[in-house]
């Protein structure tokens, strides 16, 4: 009976896992085929959303254009999220308000207290691109592409850091993950 219990709990744990795992991933197909109001939509189903939906729901109004759509979502995270992702918010809300010392200053201190989330890597390459500084922004992207391999828009963005750093193998190895993860994306063309 204690081996079957077990068994049961082991399934249990393993479609939980699975579910999140799923959720995640429907998120990111979202943004990789440019269904960005879905993303939107979905960060707004429960106002209590989990810090990657609130912040690719940040990324997606940015695609759209909606800044301010985008910084309250970054304020969001700086109101619910752990110190890192508090960090990822103020980095964004900082690069919105073009104060680019602040966004990547931001950008390191999330990286510090949470190395292993590649959100927070991929923050602090946006801010460095918008700061003009492409090493770093390569650099960053690149790391948020190994913490998560399937990660399309970390390459994508990796491989044009790469190409302004005028390293093109590294950005042709990145476009082509991209291309390769995201081949509905409406960014393929560029």
């Amino acid at each position: 009976m204690p081996a079957f219990r077990l068994a049961q709990w082991s399934v249990a744990l393993l479609l939980a896992a699975s579910t999140a795992v799923a959720a995640q991933d429907s998120v990111q197909k979202l943004m990789e085929t440019g269904q960005y109001d879905a993303i939107i939509a979905r960060a707004a189903e429960g106002r209590s959303g989990s810090p990657e939906d609130i912040y690719a729901a940040a990324m997606a109004y940015l695609k759209l254009g909606n800044n301010d759509g985008a910084t309250n979502e970054l304020r969001r995270l700086q109101d619910q999220g752990d110190e890192s992702w508090k960090r990822v918010g103020a980095s964004g809300v900082a690069m919105l308000q073009n104060n680019d010392g602040e966004a990547v200053a931001s950008g390191r201190q999330a990286t510090e207290m949470s190395g292993d989330n590649p959100f927070t890597h991929y923050q602090l390459g946006m801010a460095a691109a918008r700061a003009n500084d492409f090493g770093t922004a390569a650099q960053a992207f690149e790391r948020a592409a190994q913490l998560r391999p399937d990660f399309a828009y970390a390459h994508y963005y990796a491989g044009q850091s790469f190409h302004k750093e005028r390293n093109l193998e590294k950005a042709m190895e990145h476009y082509r993950y991209f291309v390769e993860l995201a081949p509905d994306s409406p960014d393929r063309v560029a």
